[in-house]
């Protein structure tokens, strides 16, 4: 997804959220009319589907930094004497993949 189809989606969020608003704004004390109803629920059918979609970027955009972060570290291992520091990092790094990689098999 580029920038542009983000800002798209962005729009679009804000797009159907202020649609909602207004459907719920319209419900009556009594006797709610089904076609409202049915507004209602398509309007928040498309807003779990387009935050579910934007959330999955922003997973699929962690994995990647942190994947870039593990091997830059790896790539200043030394031969000998691998300082703690250092190991500490891949660790935490290999940590949160694990982690981000989970939550990316969870909402796929």
């Amino acid at each position: 997804m580029t920038n542009a189809d983000h800002e798209a989606t962005q729009r679009r969020i804000a797009e159907v959220k202020d649609r909602l608003a207004n459907a719920r704004a319209r419900i009556p004390k009594h006797d709610i009319p089904a076609p409202l109803m049915a507004e209602i629920d398509e309007c928040e059918q498309e807003l779990a589907r387009l935050e579910a979609a934007q959330a999955a970027r922003s997973v699929q955009e962690r994995i990647a930094e942190v994947k870039d972060r593990l091997a830059n570290a790896r790539a200043r291992i030394p031969k000998h004497d691998i300082p703690a520091a250092l190991m500490a990092e891949i660790d935490e790094c290999e940590q949160e993949l694990a982690r981000l990689e989970s939550l990316r098999g969870g909402s796929a």
